[in-house]
């Protein structure tokens, strides 16, 4: 008796034509980005923490690779300016203070000449933090592809021969990249909109900035006070008190720049009085190890969401029913979890997870297996006269578990008092004794038969389901086998007069097997491996099948959340 799918004009309808396919697109907006950016950290939360705490670790190495340093700052406080008197009978101007004299001041400080005299005061020009360094790998790399010569680390290039006439780079002395280095070190800086001054310094040595810093402020006082005492001096009357005073403040300044320290004696005619004394620092300023650390962590997230946003641009895999349904049109009949790991057991043997779904070891792929018989029942139902469907499964790659999803599906409708029987393709299924095999234990054996009816061939029984092969152990069968035959259309119509036929079809990236046999389904699902299959590759499939006006219901996403 010839199964009634098989009659022209008793095909099933099609519920979810693949021709007629509505994407459903997601919503737009900061709360979706929001989520694709979540999804993503999940998805990848592996590789995203190892990549973060790379690069906390490198930041943490680089903080301590980092040679300590010391900040002292010396607060110089401008006071209205007086005008020396020349004579004692001149009358000295009014104190006056300009809004735009502490810019001027700040230059001042900054001035070559007065650095230099508290460089050559305090002696620096040996001191080994000052002297040039090595040029870096980085910077040696760069010089030998520019062919220019590398900088020392400090910015300065190293010194070369001076030959006349051959164009060569100034000699340059090794002073000058001293006083260079000790003028980077020094900051001046005006606190907010007062009239106060903030002398600082930075170094290795934990005494020099305090020295520094004091050096630089009295030799500001020192300019101030000289300026008026050589004004004083060229007076023509000059009254001998207040010469001897300023040349005391000159005497106590100059001696506070030589030792590195602020003057002894008040210096009132300096125009500007020091209201705090640089300090030696009690620790160091740098580098802060915690900023460094917390920025490695910032930009370890930052750099590892952007290569996973850049990866995901190029990443065509499908991971989950609803980026199925929305890349690809086809509805997801289930998700099915992955269970060859459950609860931290090592993987199960075959036959185990073959019955997963009816042990209930694993509740959830169970469900899963369930709510796809649902699902095929809604789309694919039985007709009132108690016919019989043929559902095939089918996948674009091997390994997509299509056997799986078909041993599992057949016991829970075993389960039900259903008889089921499954045509298995994905591989060779033999009992364990093959000893005394029939020459009908395939499809491929009965179409070599030729004339063996389909209630000859022997069907093996799994505990209660019917089992029959695609293929068979000869391989020169296989080669030579049309499944194109009408004869497979009067096997799998006798398997489904005794109850549903599940077709496990072989994969459709080997070989064309699996359309010639899913023309003859009353209902085709597609089966996706999650993370493994693409867009393209699922879109190709389903043109495939459409080409053979097979009857594609849905897909199902297998092992979904890995």
């Amino acid at each position: 008796m010839m199964h009634k799918s098989l009659v022209p004009g008793s095909r099933l309808p099609r519920i979810w034509p693949v021709e007629d396919r509505s994407v459903e697109r997601a919503d737009e907006g900061p709360a979706a980005l929001l989520r694709a950016m979540a999804a993503i950290a999940y998805r990848h939360r592996g590789k995203l923490l190892i990549w973060t705490l790379l690069c906390v670790a490198a930041a943490a190495i680089y903080a301590r690779s980092r040679e300590p340093v010391y900040t002292a700052t010396a607060s110089v406080l401008l006071e209205p300016r007086r005008q020396a008197a020349t004579s004692a009978r001149e009358v000295a101007a009014p104190a006056t203070l300009d809004l735009s004299r502490a810019d001027s001041e700040i230059q001042v400080i900054r001035s070559e000449r007065l650095l230099a005299t508290v460089f050559d005061s305090l002696g620096l020009a040996s001191h080994p933090e000052l002297q040039p360094r090595p040029p870096s790998l980085l910077r040696q790399l760069i010089s030998s592809v520019t062919g220019k010569p590398s900088e020392t680390k400090d910015g300065a290039q190293p010194a070369a021969r001076s030959t006349a006439g051959t164009g060569a780079a100034p000699r340059i002395e090794p002073r000058q990249m001293a006083f260079a280095n000790f003028a980077s070190r020094i900051t001046t800086r005006r606190v907010g909109q007062s009239y106060v001054i903030e002398i600082s310094y930075v170094s290795s040595d934990p005494e020099l900035p305090a020295r520094v810093a004091n050096a630089a402020a009295s030799a500001y006082l020192l300019q101030s006070v000289g300026a008026k005492a050589d004004a004083a001096a060229s007076g023509a009357e000059f009254l001998q008190g207040r010469l001897d005073a300023l040349s005391a403040q000159v005497k106590a300044a100059t001696d506070a720049v030589r030792e590195g320290s602020l003057p002894n004696l008040p210096t009132p005619d300096a125009d500007a009085r020091i209201i705090g004394a640089a300090l030696a620092p009690l620790g160091p300023s740098g580098p802060g190890s915690t900023l460094i650390v917390i920025f490695g962590a910032v930009l370890g997230l930052m750099t590892g969401f952007f290569a996973l946003a850049v990866a995901g641009l190029f990443d065509r895999r499908i991971r989950t029913g609803e980026a199925l349904q929305r890349e690809t049109g086809l509805l997801c009949l289930a998700s099915v979890p992955d269970a060859a790991h459950w609860s931290g057991r090592a993987r199960r043997a075959a036959p185990e997870m073959e019955r997963l779904a009816v042990t209930g070891e694993d509740r959830g792929f169970g469900a899963a297996i369930s709510d796809l018989r649902t699902a095929i029942e809604i789309a694919a139902p039985a007709d009132a006269e108690g016919g019989h469907r043929i559902i095939a499964f089918c996948s674009a790659k091997p390994g997509a578990g299509n056997t799986l999803l078909t041993m599992n599906l057949a016991h829970l409708i075993n389960q039900s008092g259903r008889h089921v029987t499954v045509i298995n393709g994905e591989s060779i299924w033999y009992p364990q004794d093959l000893n005394g095999l029939p020459g009908t234990a395939s499809i491929v054996d009965a179409l070599a038969a030729r004339s063996t009816p389909p209630e000859k061939i022997v069907f093996f029984d799994l505990d209660g389901i019917a089992v029959l092969p695609i293929h068979s152990a000869n391989a020169q069968r296989n080669r030579v086998a049309d499944l194109c035959s009408p004869a497979v259309a009067q096997i799998l119509a006798y398997a489904a007069s005794k109850g549903d036929v599940l077709l496990d079809l072989p994969s459709f990236s080997g070989s064309a097997e699996g359309l010639a046999l899913a023309k003859h389904a009353d209902a085709v699902i597609l089966t996706v491996a999650a993370g493994r299959n693409s867009v393209e590759e699922i879109d190709a499939l389903a043109r495939s099948l459409a080409r053979v006006d097979a009857n594609v219901i849905g897909a199902v996403v297998n092992r979904a959340g890995r």
